[in-house]
């Protein structure tokens, strides 16, 4: 495999964003919290041809098609979305850096088996659920500004509101700032980079009719992994209640999964983990415990198809799981960092993820 780089693709709102969850489902048309790789890849490929590129040239190819690069998603200021698995007090939810009761991750085995509360003291009240995204580098939560947009359809004939057809759109407000990861080989990485080496403007989501989608898109840092301790530092924090050691596979961002009859799966085993090192006769095939989401991936394909995708069962960013050893097996440790891609579409950023996440013992 041919040495890669890491280049920061900052995209900052200019107008109301609106990046469809799916197929709407009533009057009411949900954004996502983040701009997936896709849209980041997509982008991008429209500027190469603005510039006089075009879909044949071997360079476009290269860049766009050969899935030697990989777009990552852009979340809010490069910051990391937060496990499934993480809790925090019902009533004031958050981390104690933000001046909230603090949080609590429940993915490793408890031995006390006793009913979670509060961390503060003096609260004691259960805990809930916490989403969405945090800076490990401050421990704070990093939070996406959204409104509510309604408009009503407009009748062809007389040109005005339609009679019974109002609707809504939650979408991402202006002046916020997503950071990009781009992993592409050292010998595409001039080429790519000229695309955007100074700021220039575009448009990406729906509404675009409507002055929605406007964004400012320039170079950027690209926010690193914080890691603590080595990949066998964190390996030995990870034990079941006889103190077996545990896998832990933590998503980063959508992974997309399918079996043998080409299937989308709700879960990876063992055999999806091949591009991390995982061996797989030393760790049953399937999870033991897990804290997981999905949802369906939509979209059409750009010029010249523009048809829509066929849907795909993604599993969602933050889902965490876990694997036993198999039985007798001594599991070994791969080189490395234990961070890499998995599943399909690795090239619009699916499947980004992390072994032994030092999220789970950090907040334990």
């Amino acid at each position: 495999m041919k040495p890669v780089t890491q280049i920061g693709l900052s995209i900052t709102t200019l107008s109301p964003l609106l990046l469809s969850e799916g197929p709407p489902a009533g009057n009411l048309i949900e954004t996502l919290d983040f701009i997936p790789g896709n849209t980041v890849r997509g982008l991008l490929a429209q500027k190469y041809m603005t510039c006089g590129g075009k879909p044949e040239d071997d360079i476009f190819r290269r860049l766009f098609l050969s899935g030697k690069t990989r777009f990552g998603f852009a979340s809010i200021k490069g910051s990391q979305i937060i496990p499934l698995s993480a809790r925090s007090c019902k009533y004031n939810p958050g981390f104690i850096e933000d001046k909230e009761h603090g949080i609590i991750d429940i993915l490793l085995p408890d031995p006390g088996k006793e009913e979670k509360r509060c961390i503060k003291a003096n609260c004691k009240h259960p805990v809930d659920y916490l989403e969405g995204f945090w800076k490990p580098e401050t421990c704070k939560k990093e939070k996406i500004s959204k409104r509510l947009i309604t408009r009503t359809a407009i009748d062809p004939v007389r040109g005005s509101a339609s009679h019974e057809q109002l609707y809504s759109q939650r979408v991402i407000e202006e002046d916020q700032t997503f950071i990009s990861t781009i992993e592409i080989p050292d010998d595409l990485v001039s080429d790519l980079g000229a695309l955007f080496s100074r700021p220039f403007t575009a448009y990406i989501g729906k509404g675009r009719s409507r002055g929605q989608g406007w964004v400012e898109v320039k170079k950027a840092e690209p926010p690193a992994f914080s890691f603590e301790g080595t990949l066998m530092e964190r390996f030995e924090r990870f034990n079941n209640d006889e103190g077996l050691p545990l896998l832990a596979v933590t998503l980063l961002s959508d992974a997309i999964f399918h079996d043998e009859y080409l299937r989308d799966c709700t879960a990876p085993d063992v055999s999806h983990l091949k591009p991390l090192d995982i061996e797989k006769n030393e760790w049953k095939l399937k999870h033991y415990r897990a804290f997981a989401s999905q949802r369906l991936v939509c979209g059409f394909d750009g010029e010249p198809l523009q048809l829509p995708r066929q849907p795909r069962l993604a599993v969602a960013a933050g889902s965490v799981f876990l694997f036993e050893p198999e039985n007798g097996a001594k599991p070994t440790v791969p080189n490395g960092n234990g961070i890499g891609w998995i599943g399909d579409n690795n090239m619009e950023g699916f499947g980004h993820a992390v072994l032994w996440h030092p999220f789970h013992y950090q907040y334990q």
